[in-house]
């Protein structure tokens, strides 16, 4: 299922949903703010790095970081997390330095911090779960990339 409702919202920010996910998408000075929601399959994946690809090569090979927000069911379908293994290797190479993310809203958040985990250990990123926003940007701003 392709994207149906996407919306660029400016130079550094993008939204795009189908009927079972959606995120939003902002660049705030270093940091890659991501807010996702739903069952995430391979087509809105692929959406979203093309996103993040753009907003990414906009910084010129600055380094930079990346924070995420999981909402509700905020799984990864098979194909989508081998997906996303490649996104961010493709990321580190575009100055990604590292993934916080926040998973406390999750429906199941110990299940799907065990599938970022894999899918982290598998891209080979450094990444911290944090409990909520501050604590994970103090996190990225440790490993230089600054709101």
């Amino acid at each position: 299922m392709v994207p149906n409702n996407i919306h660029t919202l400016g130079k550094n920010t993008s939204h795009a949903e189908t009927k079972h996910a959606e995120y939003d998408i902002e660049l705030i000075g270093s940091v890659l703010r991501v807010d996702g929601r739903g069952v995430v399959n391979e087509a809105i994946l692929k959406q979203y790095h093309d996103d993040v690809k753009e907003i990414a090569l906009s910084l010129r090979g600055q380094q930079w970081g990346f924070l995420g927000f999981v909402q509700g069911t905020g799984i990864l379908t098979p194909a989508a997390e081998a997906t996303l293994i490649d996104s961010i290797k493709l990321r580190k190479i575009y100055g990604m330095s590292a993934c916080a993310l926040v998973v406390t809203n999750a429906d199941i958040p110990a299940l799907v911090r065990s599938q970022f985990e894999r899918v982290y250990i598998a891209a080979e990123i450094d990444y911290f779960f944090c409990a909520d926003e501050k604590e994970g940007l103090q996190w990225l701003a440790s490993k230089g990339a600054k709101r």
